[in-house]
C-alpha cells in the first residue's frame, strides 16, 4: 500500500511538472507573437426581425415556458429555436496572409462565412445540445484567397434550443493565435482533466485505506472526493451523457451528494457530530432528484436549479467553517495549510463568482476546480499520513513484540508443529506477563513497606501538634495506597486459596461503629449525612463469623455508598432477626447488616454485573477517581467464603441496599488484650530478615521502640551470627518472602528454627501476588502478611505470638 502511495505520489509530481512547463512554454509563446492580430467585439446582430448593435459576448435566452424548461409533454423537436444573424466588420491594411479565427466562447450551433465563404457549419440541427467543454473553443483557420486588403465581413449565424451566446473574436496570424487557443484549452480543458483525475486517483487511495482501517472519516472522504473527480470529468465530456433534462438532473444529484459527503468529513475531522445535520445532509441527497425533476414539470427547473446550488453553497460554508475553527485550534503545520486552503477556495470562489457576474467572459477559466484539488491533496496526506504513522507504530510494535517473545523462546527454535510453537509462545508470554506484574507490585510494596514502618515510628515520638497533624495525614494517604494494593492483593490471595475465615464470636456494634467513624469525615466533605442504626439485642448474643472479612464487605459497600451518592444521605444498620419454624415459633436468629443510599440506583441489568471484576456503571472512560471495581467483587467473594448471604435492592433515582446476613452464637467473645499484655513486647528477641536495608532498617527502629531486641539480617546465617553473642531465646521471626541468591523466607526461617527450636513463631511478609508464590506461602503453614504491613497488624501478631512462646 505504502509503495503504490509513493508511486502515485511520484507520478503526479511528474505529470503536474510536465503541465507547469508546457503551460509556461505556451506563454513564452504568446508573449514572442507579433501583435498583429484584432480583437473583434462590436457586432451587429440581427434576431426575431430586430436588428441592434451589440457588445460581445452577446447571450439570447429563451422565454421562460420554451426550449428545456417545457413541460414534459411538449413536442421538443417542434419547438423553434433561438437564431441570431452576427455581421461583423474589420478592416485589414496589410496584405492578404494566411489568418485564422480565435473564438474562446461559442456557445450555439453555427455557421461562419468570412468574405461570403464557408468556413465552418454546425448549423444542421439547431435543437440539439449546444457545445460543450472543447468544442465551445474554436480555432478556424481562414483560407489566404478568402482574405482582402480593405474591408473583411464576418458572418455568424448562430442557433440553440433554449440559449446561444458568442464571445469576442480574434482575427490573426494562426501563429500568433495558436498559443492563446492552446492556453485556453490547457486552462478549461486539460487542466481540470488533471484534476479530475489526481483527485480520482487520491480517492482511490483513501477508500482502499478505509477498507482496511473502516474508519467513517476515510470513507466520507473517499467517496466525497471520487464524486468530486467524477462531477468534473462529467463537465468536461463534449457532450452530455443524458437527454438535456436528464443531464441537468442527475449532474446536480451528483453535486449534491460529494458536497454533503465532504461536508460530512469536515464536520467529523473537526470533532463536530451534528447527528441531526448529518441526517439532513442525507435527506438532500436523496431529495434532490425528485425535487428538480417536480420543478421540472412545473416550468421551474432553472429557477429551482439556481436555488438549490445557493443552498448547497451555505451548506458547504458550514464544512469549512468546521475546517477552519479545527485548523484555528490545532495551531500547527497542518492547521496552517488547512487555513491556507480555505482562503484559497474563499479567494478563488469569490472570483469566479465576480466573473461570472461581469459577464465579460461568457466561457471563463474557472478556479474553483483547482482549489478542490489543494484540499484534497492537503487533506488525502493528511489521511495517509495518519495511516501509515498507524501502520508504523503497529509495525514498531509488533516488531517489539516478536523480539520480547524471541528473545525469551529461544529454546522453542526448532519446533516441529507450528501451532504447537505459537501455543508455547502465548503461554510464555503469559508466564512473562504474571512474573512482570508479581515483580511490580513487589518492587512497589516494598518503599511502601518501609515508609509504613518508619511512619509509625514517628507517630510514637514526641511531635508537637503540627508536626503530628501531618504526620497522621501522610499515615491517613499511606493507608489509602495500602487499601489500593490490598483490593489488587485481594483477588489475588483468593484466586490462591489463600484467604482462609477465621470464625469466632464477636460484638457488630463496635465493628459497625468504628466504620461509621471512619467514613464520617468523607461522607461530610460530600454534603452526606451517615447515620447509625443498632437494634437493641439480647445480652449474651453475638455474631459468629471473620471479623476481619466481615469488616472489610462493609467498609466496600460503606466506600461505595460514600463514593457514588451525590445528595441524601448513607444509613448503616444492624438488626437481630428471627426465622420462624413450621409452628411460627422462632427456630434461630441471624444478623442483619444492612447499607442504605440515596444514590443514582442500579438497572436490573446491572445488578448482577456490578459484582464483576472491574465492572463500574457509568464509568466506560475507566476514570480512576471511581476506583478499579474490585469493591463488590470482593464483597461477593468473602460473602461466598463465609458462607453469608448477600443481597442487593435498587431502584434506579430511588437509591440502592446491600443485605449481609451473619449468624449468631452465644459463645462468648474472646479475651482482647490489655495494656499489660502489649508490655510483654519488652525484652523480646525478634529476628528480622529482609534484604531490603531500608525495610530492614525501618522494621528494627520500629520493634525497638516497642521494646524488643531485634536481629536483623538479610539472610538467615547474618542473624546466626548475631544469635551467637545472645543468652535470651529467640521467640519471634519476621522474614521476607523473596530474598536474594533465590532463597526464600520458608527456607531461611527453616533454617533459623532448626538451629534454635521448631517452636518460634515465625511470620511470613511478602509483597507477591500471583496466585502460585500465594499459594506458597499458605502451603509454608507460617503466618502471612502482604506489604506494605499495618503496624497494628505487626504488634497484635507479635503479642500472640509472644503468649504462644510464653
Amino acid at each position: 500500500m505504502c509503495v503504490a502511495i509513493r508511486a502515485f505520489s511520484l507520478w503526479s509530481r511528474r505529470l503536474g511538472g510536465v503541465a507547469l512547463v508546457l503551460a509556461m512554454q505556451l506563454a513564452n509563446a504568446d508573449a514572442d507573437a507579433p501583435p498583429t492580430v484584432t480583437e473583434l467585439r462590436q457586432a451587429e446582430r440581427a434576431s426575431g426581425g430586430v436588428l441592434s448593435r451589440v457588445q460581445l459576448p452577446d447571450s439570447l435566452y429563451a422565454l421562460p415556458g420554451a426550449g428545456a424548461g417545457a413541460g414534459a409533454g411538449a413536442d421538443a423537436d417542434a419547438q423553434a429555436p433561438l437564431r441570431a444573424h452576427y455581421r461583423l466588420t474589420v478592416k485589414l491594411a496589410a496584405a492578404p496572409q494566411r489568418l485564422a479565427l480565435f473564438v474562446p466562447g461559442l456557445k450555439a450551433h453555427a455557421r461562419i462565412h468570412f468574405n461570403g465563404h464557408l468556413l465552418d457549419d454546425s448549423l444542421a440541427d439547431p435543437l440539439a445540445p449546444l457545445p460543450r467543454s472543447i468544442a465551445r473553443i474554436r480555432l478556424i483557420d481562414i483560407p489566404i484567397e478568402f482574405v482582402r486588403q480593405g474591408d473583411n465581413l464576418l458572418e455568424v449565424d448562430a442557433a440553440g434550443r433554449t440559449l446561444l451566446s458568442l464571445s469576442p473574436i480574434t482575427l490573426g496570424p494562426r501563429a500568433a493565435l495558436l498559443p492563446r487557443y492552446n492556453m485556453r484549452v490547457l486552462a478549461m480543458v486539460i487542466g481540470p482533466a488533471f484534476v479530475a483525475a489526481v483527485i480520482a486517483s487520491l480517492a482511490l487511495c483513501v477508500l482502499l485505506l478505509w477498507a482496511r482501517r473502516h474508519d467513517a472519516l476515510y470513507g466520507y472522504f473517499g467517496l466525497g472526493a471520487m464524486g468530486l473527480a467524477l462531477h468534473n470529468a462529467w463537465s468536461l465530456l463534449p457532450s452530455p451523457p443524458l437527454p438535456e433534462v436528464h443531464n441537468i438532473v442527475w449532474w446536480t444529484t451528483l453535486y449534491t451528494f460529494f458536497v454533503t459527503m465532504l461536508v460530512t468529513f469536515c464536520l467529523r475531522f473537526a470533532g463536530w457530530r451534528w447527528r441531526r445535520f448529518e441526517l439532513l445532509l442525507a435527506a438532500l441527497v436523496l431529495a434532490a432528484a425528485p425535487l428538480l425533476y417536480t420543478a421540472e414539470a412545473g416550468d421551474a427547473l432553472a429557477q429551482a436549479h439556481a436555488v438549490w446550488l445557493l443552498g448547497l453553497v451555505g451548506v458547504a460554508a458550514v464544512g469549512l467553517a468546521a475546517v477552519v475553527r479545527y485548523a484555528w485550534t490545532q495551531r500547527n503545520v497542518n492547521g496552517a495549510l488547512l487555513l491556507l486552503t480555505a482562503g484559497l477556495s474563499v479567494a478563488f470562489g469569490a472570483r469566479d463568482r465576480a466573473v461570472h457576474q461581469l459577464g465579460e467572459d461568457n466561457n471563463p477559466v474557472y478556479l474553483v476546480p483547482y482549489a478542490g484539488l489543494f484540499f484534497a491533496m492537503l487533506v488525502a496526506w493528511m489521511l495517509i499520513d495518519r495511516f501509515v504513522a498507524a501502520s508504523r507504530a503497529v509495525e514498531l510494535l509488533n516488531r517489539d513484540l516478536e523480539q520480547r517473545v524471541s528473545a525469551k523462546s529461544t529454546e522453542l527454535v526448532g519446533a516441529v508443529e507450528a501451532m504447537r510453537a505459537a501455543k508455547e509462545v502465548a503461554e510464555q508470554a503469559n508466564r512473562a506477563k504474571t512474573s512482570f506484574l508479581a515483580a511490580a507490585s513487589h518492587d512497589l510494596r516494598q518503599p511502601v513497606h518501609a515508609l509504613g514502618l518508619y511512619m509509625a515510628t514517628l507517630v510514637d515520638a514526641e511531635l508537637n501538634p503540627a508536626q503530628l497533624e501531618l504526620v497522621q495525614r501522610m499515615k491517613a494517604s499511606l493507608g489509602s495506597l495500602d487499601t489500593l494494593f490490598n483490593a489488587l492483593l485481594d483477588i489475588s490471595r483468593m484466586d490462591a486459596g489463600a484467604v482462609t475465615p477465621r470464625l469466632r464470636a464477636f460484638a457488630p456494634a463496635p465493628l459497625l461503629h468504628r466504620l461509621a467513624e471512619e467514613f464520617a469525615a468523607p461522607a461530610a466533605e460530600r454534603g452526606l449525612r451517615l447515620s447509625v442504626r443498632m437494634a437493641p439485642a439480647p445480652p449474651g448474643l453475638h455474631a459468629f463469623s471473620d471479623p476481619v472479612l466481615v469488616e472489610q464487605i462493609v467498609r466496600n459497600l460503606l466506600g461505595n455508598a460514600v463514593k457514588y451518592t451525590r445528595s441524601g444521605g448513607v444509613l448503616l444498620s444492624c438488626r437481630l432477626r428471627s426465622l420462624r419454624g413450621l409452628g411460627g415459633a422462632a427456630s434461630s436468629c441471624y444478623w442483619l447488616i444492612e447499607v442504605w443510599d440515596s444514590g443514582p440506583g442500579i438497572h436490573r441489568v446491572d445488578q448482577e454485573r456490578v459484582f464483576e471484576e472491574f465492572y463500574q456503571v457509568g464509568n466506560p472512560e475507566r476514570d480512576r477517581l471511581a476506583g478499579l471495581g474490585l469493591g463488590l467483587s470482593i464483597v461477593r467473594r468473602l460473602a461466598q467464603l463465609l458462607g453469608h448471604r448477600l443481597a442487593l435492592f435498587s431502584r434506579p433515582g430511588r437509591g440502592s441496599r446491600f443485605l449481609l446476613e451473619l449468624p449468631c452464637t452465644t459463645e462468648p467473645l474472646p479475651r482482647q488484650l490489655s495494656d499489660g499484655r502489649q508490655d510483654e513486647l519488652t525484652g523480646r528477641v525478634v529476628a528480622v530478615i529482609d534484604d531490603d536495608p531500608d525495610v530492614r532498617q525501618g522494621m528494627q527502629l520500629l520493634l525497638e521502640r516497642w521494646g524488643c531486641r531485634v536481629l536483623a539480617g538479610a539472610d538467615a546465617a547474618e542473624v546466626m551470627r548475631q544469635l551467637e553473642g545472645v543468652t535470651s531465646p529467640l521467640q519471634a521471626i519476621v522474614a521476607d518472602y523473596r530474598l536474594r541468591g533465590g532463597q526464600t523466607g520458608v527456607e531461611a526461617i527453616n533454617t533459623l528454627r532448626t538451629d534454635c527450636s521448631k517452636a518460634v513463631p515465625a511470620l511470613l511478609v511478602s509483597g507477591e501476588s500471583s496466585p502460585e508464590q500465594l499459594a506458597q506461602m499458605k502451603a509454608s503453614g507460617f503466618a502471612c502478611m502482604s506489604k506494605p504491613v499495618r503496624p497494628a497488624r505487626l504488634r497484635s501478631w507479635l503479642v500472640d505470638a509472644a503468649g504462644l512462646k510464653a
